[in-house]
């Protein structure tokens, strides 16, 4: 029983995971250039979250960055003020690629070809893949509609009132005739 038990947990945890394209695309890489990737993990996605997925670069074998750093860092680095905190960097050759996020905010992907002398063809299929659903609770859908009904049955009760109070004051004023 225990055994069942573990084992339906076990291969249930994975149709809670949730992903998203990253990028899906090719690009051309001129000699020390980059090309940067921007997006957002909100605090649903934050547990276990990867990019992950398989690239290639023409001419072979030709290595490439990748650099992740967060979006403020980002600015800072490009304005050229203070210190640039990068998270995770891997130098590779065609293959696949894993880079943990760690946390949640917004964050920058760059996709450098420093280092290299020939321009390069960068190919990749990248997506951020995560442990649960990733869907955000909004209140506001349920508080529109509680207050919706809510007002639509004021609406009826009013409407009722107002009609008994008419009906009645017409039969009193008919019964005194």
């Amino acid at each position: 029983m225990r055994r069942t038990a573990f084992l339906l947990v076990f291969l249930t945890i994975p149709l809670t995971a949730g992903s998203f394209t990253l990028f899906s695309d090719t690009l051309n890489l001129d000699v020390g250039n980059y090309r940067f990737i921007k997006f957002r993990i909100t605090p649903e996605m934050a547990e276990s979250t990867f990019i992950s997925g398989e690239f290639f670069t023409e001419p072979l074998p030709t290595k490439i960055e990748f650099i992740l750093i967060t979006q403020p860092d980002y600015r800072r680095g490009w304005e050229g003020r203070g210190h640039i905190d990068t998270l995770d960097a891997v130098y590779a050759e065609n293959g696949s690629l894993l880079m943990e996020i760690p946390g949640f905010g917004d964050f920058v992907l760059i996709v450098s070809n420093r280092g290299n002398v020939d321009p390069v063809v960068f190919a990749a299929d990248l997506s951020v893949s995560f442990v649960g659903s990733g869907v955000t609770y909004d209140s506001l859908p349920f508080g529109m509609t509680l207050l919706m009904s809510l007002l639509a049955i004021g609406v009826v009760v009013a409407a009722v009132l107002l009609t008994i109070t008419r009906m009645s004051s017409r039969n009193v004023s008919g019964n005194r005739r």
